[in-house]
């Protein structure tokens, strides 16, 4: 039975074979020595070096901004095909506890999709996906640290609401933790990669994502549908899937990563002792993140949580240690904006003018 080759393992077997080329070299005339043993010298230094910037795989927290690393790899966006060549689609999300769900279909395998931010792009459940061909391997960490090794798979087809994506390149992950505590069938997790092209409105007061195509300049197709109107906006900063936004916590600014597969807020516990004075702690607890390790951590209250001048108190919070995450996102984050936040009111992000808007909810239930 054939197996797919692993990026070391082709290494070797170019510095090898032309190894034996020099070795033949010396056994020809002289006039073509010098030629075949640059050739040969340039091979082998361009297998030293290629490999250093070609990575063979990637995960929900294997995702680094900076451009000079291995996010040009990761910055796999996908153009969905609407059906009816609509400008918009909304699409109903259904919740799981406090997570956000889409039902799609994966290569004919039907299950539901988590709305996860958090995640680049699309990681799917080894528990449906297992058979098919691995194309890579790479480790990964979460909010508990590290998660573990996943593989790379290719899929076909995945649709949700009326959108076809062909030829994804997707995560393997076990995600079956997740299905055994929501009950509910897990495909997968969908994160904005998907979505970058499109103006993304989540709303989570009436449980619903709309997409509006947009064109280069990040403006609506259909100029007569009424743009989003925010009470704060914010510039994006970077040009990773993963969006940060700048908070405001006792006077000093923190970079905090928005989340919406996080189940509640969490505040990094190396902050300073001013911030942290500014917490009100609850109760100690474990947590069990995207991987099956699970840490303790500390339940309590953001009570000083500034977004522009919107002051957000009493917001639920988990205190925990972030370098892991902050060292696989490749920036230092002070925190996760998750569902605590997303209550507050009805986001739009367009990563095509760089703005994320959020319009605060005036009475409504949060």
């Amino acid at each position: 039975m054939s197996r797919v080759l692993y990026g070391w393992e082709i290494f070797v077997l170019i510095i090898l074979n032309q190894m034996f080329n020099l070795v033949q070299i010396f056994r020809m005339e002289s006039e073509r020595i010098k030629y075949r043993t640059i050739l040969c010298i340039a091979t082998i230094a361009a297998a030293v070096l290629l490999p250093s910037f070609s990575p063979v795989g990637y995960s929900k927290s294997d995702l680094i901004p900076d451009s000079n690393s291995i996010n040009v790899f990761l910055q796999e966006n996908y153009e969905p095909e609407f059906n009816l060549k609509a400008d918009s689609v909304t699409i109903p999300m259904k919740r799981s506890g406090r997570l956000f769900l889409i039902e799609a279909t994966v290569d004919g395998e039907t299950g539901n999709l988590v709305f996860d931010t958090g995640a680049n792009g699309l990681v799917l459940n080894s528990t449906y996906f297992r058979s098919y061909i691995k194309s890579g391997r790479a480790s990964s960490n979460g909010i508990t640290g590290a998660v573990g090794s996943t593989d790379q798979i290719s899929v076909a087809k995945l649709e949700f609401a009326g959108l076809v994506y062909k030829k994804l390149n997707a995560d393997l992950a076990n995600l079956g933790h997740i299905e055994n505590r929501r009950n509910d069938k897990i495909l997968g997790l969908i994160g904005f990669g998907m979505l970058r092209n499109l103006e993304i409105v989540i709303d989570p007061i009436n449980n619903e994502l709309k997409l509006f195509r947009i064109d280069k300049a990040g403006n609506r197709l259909n100029g007569g549908v009424p743009g989003f109107k925010p009470d704060y906006s914010q510039k994006i900063e970077g040009n990773s899937n993963i969006l940060f936004l700048k908070g405001t916590i006792s006077g000093k600014v923190l970079n905090f990563c928005f989340d919406t597969g996080a189940e509640t807020n969490v505040i990094c516990s190396d902050c300073n002792k001013k911030i942290m004075s500014t917490l009100t702690i609850t109760r100690r607890a474990s947590l069990k993140g995207a991987g099956s390790a699970g840490a303790e951590v500390l339940f309590g209250r953001m009570n000083e949580f500034l977004i522009g001048n919107q002051q957000i108190p009493n917001m639920e919070t988990i205190i925990t240690n972030l370098d892991a995450l902050s060292e696989s996102y490749g920036t230092h984050i002070d925190g996760m904006l998750g569902n605590s936040f997303m209550k507050q009111g009805i986001v739009c992000v367009n990563f095509v003018n760089k703005q994320f808007g959020i319009r605060f909810t005036k009475g409504e239930e949060k």
